[in-house]
């Protein structure tokens, strides 16, 4: 009863990680992005920016602060799902990292755009015009990182539906949710990198699905935790 309690715990203190980072992290893909830039007109991009800096650091900020939290919600995770399945829980734990490190470095493109924006004296070889491109080449390249984390957040989320099925130590639909919104990632990301004609949006449509269908996941440890099923003790694996 006491490892029960204590899963139970571990789970509802990872859903409530999982929730606050999907919230900072996708603060400035959500709100941020829409508001500020313009991927047709690099010099209203640069302007909205200018007069809206704070809420674009913020949005740097966010995401820094969600990757954090992320990377803890996946430790969380592997040690709920270890002594169950130590090869899928590692796998989990691995793209975690992955998605963590270049969501990080991504951030990098964005605050290029402030430097480039910043009018400092080494910039004065550049013309106006040839600024507003160079911002706008990070702006782009930080949107072409995003669709590469989400790359590897569809392999953590497969990963984590297969913990959720094989251990019943959560309902089973969610897994199977989890499995759909993974591909909905993998389609988004391969579209952008193989036919960029049909993208953005068919295939955005269906990362912002897959996106969707993490939520009863969050809910559910968030509110329920995890309990054990009865048929995990002769299913648990030794690996």
């Amino acid at each position: 009863m006491e490892k029960v309690n204590s899963r139970k715990k571990i789970a509802k203190l990872a859903g409530l990680i999982w929730l606050l980072s999907a919230a900072t992290a996708s603060f400035g893909v959500v709100y941020v992005r829409p508001k500020l830039i313009v991927f047709t007109d690099a010099a209203v991009t640069a302007n909205n920016i200018l007069a809206n800096e704070s809420l674009f650091r913020l949005g740097i900020v966010g995401n820094l602060i969600g990757q954090i939290l992320l990377l803890t919600f996946g430790i969380l995770i592997h040690r709920l799902f270890k002594e169950f399945n130590k090869i899928w829980a590692n796998v989990f734990l691995t793209f975690v990292l992955m998605s963590t490190g270049v969501a990080v470095v991504n951030s990098l493109n964005n605050m290029a755009v402030l430097a480039v924006l910043s009018k400092a004296d080494y910039l004065n070889a550049f013309g106006p015009e040839q600024l507003t491109a160079l911002m706008m080449l990070f702006l782009r390249m930080n949107n072409a990182g995003l669709g590469l984390a989400e790359l590897f957040l569809a392999v953590y989320l497969f990963a984590l539906g297969v913990l959720i099925v094989k251990s019943r130590f959560v309902p089973r639909i969610l897994g199977i949710l989890l499995f759909i919104g993974s591909f909905g990632f993998t389609a988004n990301t391969i579209t952008k990198i193989l036919a960029p004609q049909f993208y953005p949006a068919t295939f955005t449509q269906l990362a912002m699905l897959g996106g969707s269908l993490v939520i009863p996941s969050i809910l559910w440890l968030l509110f329920k935790g995890a309990t054990e099923n009865p048929r995990n003790t002769a299913a648990r694996e030794s690996v």
